[in-house]
């Protein structure tokens, strides 16, 4: 079985099935931002009233997912680069913390679900299934706050990432595959330094991965101006 898309599994009620559909929707692009939102289109396509419905989007517009306009509309967030990099710069300073723990705490069969993760990643690549592949590459970063027991670190993380997550899905649609191969020899990477409990390899790898991914939003945001907010993109430390 794959690895279940981006969606997230937030139990079983309907605001949360109705939540799961439409942050996938928008993270994978089939909503595209600026897109308007149709309370009545989704409750139709989902046989839903629309009380779950306003319940998900006011989850959605908390993370910067939906705008809600009163009097006018209900919207696809545009991408904002200054959330983005709030987002980058907290889960850089986090995640190297994480880092330095885990190449002394993971046991063996967190390692082996890391090593099964890339594996699965490398199979999206060659199948060039985008969707996959981002949902591997936040898989394996999951497990490894999951493997030093930080998995509400993690949870707050994944909440404030969604848009990050919409420029990341820009960069692979809009590069040959090929290309996509450097984030997943940067696990190999990691993988290596975490496997040998080398922490300033740890250190150094991870902090050039999560800084890289921002750079490519600078390209992103020229080839697709309508997808950001009429803002420049802050400085990258």
């Amino acid at each position: 079985m794959k690895y279940s898309g981006m969606g997230r599994n937030n139990g079983g009620t309907r605001r949360q099935f109705v939540y799961s559909y439409l942050y996938e929707k928008i993270i994978d692009l089939s909503l595209k931002p600026g897109t308007p939102i149709s309370e009545s289109e989704i409750g139709a396509q989902l046989n839903v009233s629309r009380t779950p419905i306003r319940e998900a989007l006011m989850q959605l517009a908390k993370e910067d997912l939906i705008d809600i306009k009163p009097q006018i509309g209900t919207f696809v967030s545009l991408i904002d680069p200054k959330i983005i990099e709030e987002s980058r710069f907290m889960r850089k300073a986090v995640e190297i913390a994480v880092i330095r723990e885990a190449t002394e705490k993971l046991t063996q069969e967190t390692l082996y679900k890391l090593e099964k993760c890339m594996t699965m990643q490398e199979l999206a690549l060659k199948e060039e299934n985008s969707k996959d592949f981002l949902a591997f590459d936040d898989q394996f970063h999951e497990l490894i706050f999951k493997g030093v027991e930080m998995d509400r670190i993690w949870q707050g993380i994944d909440q404030m990432n969604g848009q990050y997550k919409r420029v990341r899905m820009l960069r692979l649609v809009t590069t040959e595959p090929s290309e996509w191969a450097t984030v997943l020899d940067e696990h190999k990477e990691i993988y290596d330094a975490l496997k040998s409990k080398e922490v300033e390899a740890a250190v150094a790898v991870t902090n050039d991965h999560i800084t890289k991914g921002i750079f490519h939003m600078y390209d992103i945001k020229i080839q697709n101006p309508d997808y950001f907010k009429k803002e420049s993109v802050t400085n990258i430390n």
